[in-house]
């Protein structure tokens, strides 16, 4: 486990990146369900793999509502807070939580038609791994989105960016591994990658 990964086990560190990142996982929520809707998908399972609080799947639940979503995360108080999010909500039967380590996944091959990998690839020490898993639960004609932090020459936040890839390397390292061919972009601070 790398620091950063010890760092999302910590209660108080937990709470604070919660309260930093709510309106972050609302606009990647949103960002999502209107891409996903735009090519006509709104009945189906997603995973979101390292969900942390919940925040994006409570969203795409949302704008989704035929759709079965399951979050996992390392962090047993992340998933703490998103099962506590679920109170109330009317979209607890279709949606859940659990601890899990993404680079070994329950779920049998071929399971979810939508997989997300946000935010997560520069945390682990063996992403390759990570990668292949999230191929590997990924239906045959279904969509892997991954998203990370790009570390840029100036190194903005640099805690944050000192493990992340540059466009380049998260290039190769997607190329690397066993997920299927798909489409690269990148913005001043994250770079994209979702499957054809």
């Amino acid at each position: 486990m790398t620091e950063q990964e010890k760092d999302f086990c910590d209660e108080d560190f937990a709470a604070r990146y919660t309260l930093r990142h709510k309106k972050v996982a609302r606009r990647l929520g949103l960002g999502y369900a209107t891409k996903l809707t735009g090519r006509g998908f709104t009945k189906g399972r997603i995973l979101d793999a390292g969900c942390g609080f919940g925040g994006m799947d409570l969203v795409l639940a949302e704008r989704l509502p035929e759709c079965e979503i399951t979050g996992i995360d390392i962090s047993e108080p992340l998933i703490r807070r998103a099962v506590s999010s679920l109170q109330g909500s009317a979209a607890g039967g279709r949606v859940g939580f659990e601890r899990g380590d993404a680079k070994d996944l329950r779920f049998e091959e071929g399971r979810f038609d939508i997989v997300f990998c946000i935010g997560v690839l520069h945390l682990t020490d063996e992403p390759l791994i990570l990668l292949d898993e999230m191929e590997r639960v990924l239906a045959p004609d279904g969509t892997l989105f991954v998203a990370d932090l790009r570390r840029s020459v100036a190194r903005i936040f640099e805690r944050e960016c000192a493990r992340a890839f540059s466009f380049e390397e998260a290039k190769e390292l997607i190329r690397s591994s066993s997920v299927r061919g798909g489409r690269f972009s990148k913005d001043l601070l994250w770079w994209r990658f979702e499957t054809e």
